[in-house]
């Protein structure tokens, strides 16, 4: 059984308007409702738990949190705060944070990428040791060796984002399919014994009829790939409902996908493929 999630952005909602997303959400079939961490938007754990009391079935995540803004002990009162408050369907996802521009306004070192990673490691080490036993079910995502190791060695799901950052683009971009591939057979080997559940997180979903001309639209997301690896590569969605089911279900068997997420702008679409997997 595949789980499907979605990260619901906050950015200026009120109570009725956040409660509403998330009604939606659960009502669309997904299993996870989750919460992101950027300063311009709403704190992520009042919203956690303002998600848990507006719907009764998904599982409540934070996708993801930025380690670099918390000091672990309190950040350790916070994640036990709200466990005890939503109970086990909290999930608790923890980066390792990557918007330059949000470290400079929190007046916090954005560092080198070894520097943050090290910052991750210590804060997972922590959080174990103070939490224990109460402690949520933790994802971590990433794509380099680092971070993709530590997810593989402490987390209960691994989270691939299939975009590494590109310095000639000053942003992320999107890996083909094979190197992907190669992603998740690196988190295997680093798993040793253990098996933790792998999650993908598309960067965009699109309905339509013409799958090649919806690719061709998101080909920002990955400037150098061909159409022929636009069409292979999982991390980009376009089709109809039906061939979005299919890709799912081929991309699942291939990798071993079995929790997707979505940002909000899929919800409703994305709803479609759920319905059709259900």
């Amino acid at each position: 059984m595949i789980r499907f999630g979605v990260v619901l952005i906050t950015e200026g909602c009120s109570k009725t308007e956040w409660t509403d997303k998330c009604r939606r959400a659960e009502d669309l079939g997904f299993d996870v409702v989750a919460v992101p961490d950027h300063l311009n938007l709403l704190a992520p754990f009042p919203c956690a738990v303002l998600a848990a009391e507006a719907t009764t079935r998904p599982k409540i995540g934070t996708y993801v949190l930025n380690t670099s803004f918390y000091h672990s002990a309190l950040l350790a009162r916070d994640v036990a705060t709200t466990r005890q408050l939503v109970g086990d369907r909290l999930e608790l996802g923890l980066g390792s944070g990557y918007v330059r521009a949000e470290f400079e306004k929190a007046g916090i070192p954005f560092g080198t990428a070894a520097s943050r990673a090290d910052r991750l490691e210590s804060v997972v080490k922590e959080l174990h040791a103070t939490l224990g036993e109460t402690m949520p079910p933790l994802m971590i995502g990433g794509h380099g060796d680092r971070i993709l190791r530590l997810a593989a060695q402490r987390a209960q799901t691994v989270s691939f984002t299939g975009a590494p950052y590109r310095r000639e683009y000053g942003r992320t971009a999107l890996v083909d399919a094979d190197a992907l591939a190669e992603r998740v057979a690196f988190v295997r080997a680093a798993a040793g014994g253990r098996t933790p559940e792998l999650n993908l997180l598309p960067k965009a979903t699109i309905v339509t009829r013409d799958r090649r001309a919806g690719l061709a639209g998101l080909r920002r997301y990955a400037p150098d790939l061909t159409a022929e690896q636009l069409l292979e590569v999982p991390t980009l969605l376009a089709g109809t409902p039906a061939q979005l089911a299919e890709q799912v279900l081929r991309d699942s068997e291939r990798y071993g996908f079995a929790y997707y997420t979505v940002i909000e702008a899929a919800m409703e679409d994305f709803g479609q493929i759920i319905q059709r997997l259900r």
